[in-house]
């Protein structure tokens, strides 16, 4: 483990690649906190005085890792087998930089993962910091607590204490959503990442949970409500973002440009109160700080759920088949494009 960590951090100067070697060591020094920390989670089950929550859940994310193998075909390796108690969490701060001006966030690149639009930190001091730092040469920045990460199969992820809060759905989700990451990576591509992994996590929740409590039960009713919710949402967002694109794209001095771009924001806030959703879901959407950091990120995440949902209803809706044909794609110059081409042969 630690042989690999340092040949991370030695890969920048052994191929001539400018990253910045400090900032990977201290990422490395909290990786290699987390894994030395981690205990079997078979061996917590056996403590007496277990709190009876942790004990439920931790049975609980066995089931569904088992789950991901066996009825998606997920690569589940060691992932998920350790738990290391992180207190309130979170395990990790994402910050996303963008010009104000633009919906193309900034890009940083890393050994194996390739370049992504975002820069973690274990620490929140360094986070808060470089959020500063960005600030004051003028970007927007979007700074978010990060509860779950894959190492994309690196290393053994262990399911931390943050996870065991959430809700059973959504533990199934976040659970998936990783293992998905570590089972299928194109490297330089993370929205195609992202967004298959979104896709998966709740395809692949719903379908744990409708094998646990049936197609017709209460908890199947509210998940499919927060789907149709999370549907309205997306396309709201993406007509916000289209406005904002439309804006950026026109000859008007910037300065004029940022001063559009808070009405739309605003305009944004008034229309959500408009929305025909059935849930709380989005409750907290008024309060959101808008700018273009947070809607890229929301794009990352959602951009390409379309062209997936069509390749899935193509293969039957059998995630299982759909997981093995995504996996091809990996090979593939252009995946998007291949999978357009194909959506897909069955």
């Amino acid at each position: 483990m630690i042989v690999w960590l340092c040949f991370i951090l030695l890969f920048p100067a052994l191929f001539g690649l400018d990253f910045d070697i400090a900032y990977l060591w201290r990422l490395a020094r909290g990786q290699v906190s987390l894994l030395w920390r981690a205990e079997p989670i078979d061996r917590v089950l056996t403590r007496q005085n277990l709190d009876p929550k942790v004990r439920q859940q931790l049975e609980l994310v066995k089931k569904i890792r088992a789950f991901a193998q066996k009825k998606i075909g997920l690569e589940v390796s060691n992932h998920y087998i350790t738990f290391v108690d992180i207190g309130k969490g979170p395990v990790s701060w994402n910050l996303v930089v963008c010009p104000k001006d633009q919906l193309k966030p900034l890009h940083w690149s890393y050994p194996i993962v390739g370049p992504v639009p975002y820069r973690g930190f274990f620490d929140r001091k360094d986070a808060e910091e470089a959020r500063e730092y960005y600030e004051s040469e003028g970007y927007d920045t979007f700074l978010r607590p990060v509860s779950a990460y894959s190492t994309l199969g690196w290393f053994s992820d262990p399911i931390l204490s943050t996870m065991l809060t959430y809700s059973e759905a959504d533990l199934a989700d976040l659970i998936i959503h990783e293992l998905t990451h570590a089972t299928v990576w194109i490297e330089s591509d993370v929205t195609f990442n992202e967004s298959l992994a979104s896709f998966v996590g709740e395809t692949g929740a719903m379908m744990w949970l409708q094998n646990r409590y049936g197609k017709g039960s209460e908890v199947i009713a509210q998940m499919l409500n927060e789907r149709e919710d999370h549907g309205v949402f997306h396309i709201f967002l993406s007509q916000v973002a289209t406005q904002l694109d439309s804006l950026y794209h026109t000859d008007q001095s910037n300065d004029v440009k940022i001063v559009e771009r808070e009405h739309i924001f605003a305009s944004a806030k008034m229309q959500f109160e408009h929305l025909p959703l059935k849930t709380n879901l989005y409750q907290n959407f008024p309060q959101w700080k808008l700018n273009n950091a947070r809607m890229a990120l929301y794009r990352v995440y959602q951009a390409r759920t379309d062209i997936f949902a069509r390749v899935y209803e193509n293969m039957g809706e059998n995630l299982k088949a759909f997981i093995e044909v995504i996996q091809k794609s990996e090979d593939q110059s252009n995946p998007v494009q291949w999978l357009e081409n194909g959506l897909h042969k069955r």
